[in-house]
């Protein structure tokens, strides 16, 4: 007997819920190591002392689980997310212009050429200074709200999609094709090949929608 799959997830909640329904299935031991989420109360304490709103995507995802490794790369919790900005307001503050001019955005004036902006909220980290973040004031061809990559590292800086629901989204997508790496999953490109190594936090999400094919660095970390 086939089964008859499932409707696709209207919304954010409803892709957080499936998400959790394959993590535990599949890696068990994975959701006792993940954290509860916040509450409104701190989400709305954020926003204030921040003097932003987030929006209601990323209001969910956090309400979902304060951080942790479900997400691919690690998921900063509302407190780091918190003193990310402030390091992104401070290197602003800093006067890196000089590093301005190596920056170039992908797809062209969809975000701002700059080595930091303090309207970056670098969500997702892969330990050495390089962020999957959330774009709150983009350039004139990108989208508020857009999901980029950033970082000490990251020259070229791609739009991923455009906002976090699309990216939820694609990370449910790529669970048919996971690895499980002790406590972490890790997804793998539609049809199951797996990044072996990136030079640029793009190549981790070949085909999410923005980035090439390929960014063709020439150097890769393994």
């Amino acid at each position: 007997m086939i089964a008859t799959p499932l409707p696709e997830p209207r919304d954010v909640p409803a892709v957080l819920g499936r998400l959790e329904i394959r993590i535990v299935r599949e890696v068990p031991l994975h959701p006792a190591t993940l954290p509860p989420g916040v509450s409104e109360a701190d989400l709305n304490a954020f926003e204030a002392r921040s003097h932003v709103t987030l929006p209601p995507d990323l209001r969910a995802l956090y309400r979902w689980h304060d951080g942790g490794d479900q997400l691919g790369l690690s998921f900063l919790s509302l407190i780091h997310l918190d003193c990310g900005r402030e390091m992104e307001a401070a290197l602003a503050a800093d006067c890196m212009t000089d590093l301005d001019e190596i920056i170039v955005s992908h797809p062209p004036g969809a975000l701002w050429p700059m080595y930091a902006l303090r309207d970056w909220l670098p969500c997702l980290h892969e330990g050495s200074g390089n962020h999957v973040a959330l774009d709150l004031k983009p350039e004139a061809a990108g989208r508020v709200g857009q999901v980029i990559t950033t970082g000490l590292d990251e020259d070229r800086r791609f739009v991923l999609v455009p906002e976090v629901h699309t990216f939820l989204r694609e990370c449910l997508r790529r669970l048919n094709g996971f690895q499980i790496e002790a406590w972490q999953v890790r997804f793998q490109e539609i049809g199951g090949r797996a990044p072996e190594g990136y030079g640029v936090l793009a190549d981790l999400f070949l085909s999410f929608g923005a980035p090439p094919a390929h960014t063709d660095t020439g150097w890769y970390w393994r």
